[in-house]
């Protein structure tokens, strides 16, 4: 029974022709976020060592960061193509987006 149960989900599972533009803009978002990320591990862990903050230089940075990250989800949220989904298959298609898998490499 299990196996059928599976083999109706695959059967279901639908797939979606994303606009290049928006497959750039999600690449861009991950980029934005790893970025984001790695920057954030380089600093002081709040509560662990006393007397260590931010410097200005630090704090700007993780504005822009922000700024950069907030800026890139805002261009896949807008894009266009969600307007011409069905209500019902936006959220699948949004969390289908999330696993494109990396950009193709320059060759």
């Amino acid at each position: 029974m299990c196996w059928r149960t599976i083999a109706a989900v695959a059967k279901n599972d639908k797939m979606f022709d994303y606009p290049q533009d928006l497959r750039q803009a999600q690449w861009a978002l991950e980029a934005a976020r790893a970025e984001r990320s790695a920057f954030l591990a380089t600093l002081p862990v709040w509560g662990t060592s006393e007397g260590q903050e931010l410097t200005d230089e630090q704090r700007a940075q993780s504005s822009r960061l922000l700024a950069a990250e907030s800026e890139a989800a805002r261009v896949v949220w807008a894009h266009t193509f969600w307007a011409e989904l069905a209500v019902q298959d936006r959220v699948e298609a949004r969390t289908k987006l999330n696993h494109i898998g990396p950009p193709p490499s320059a060759a």
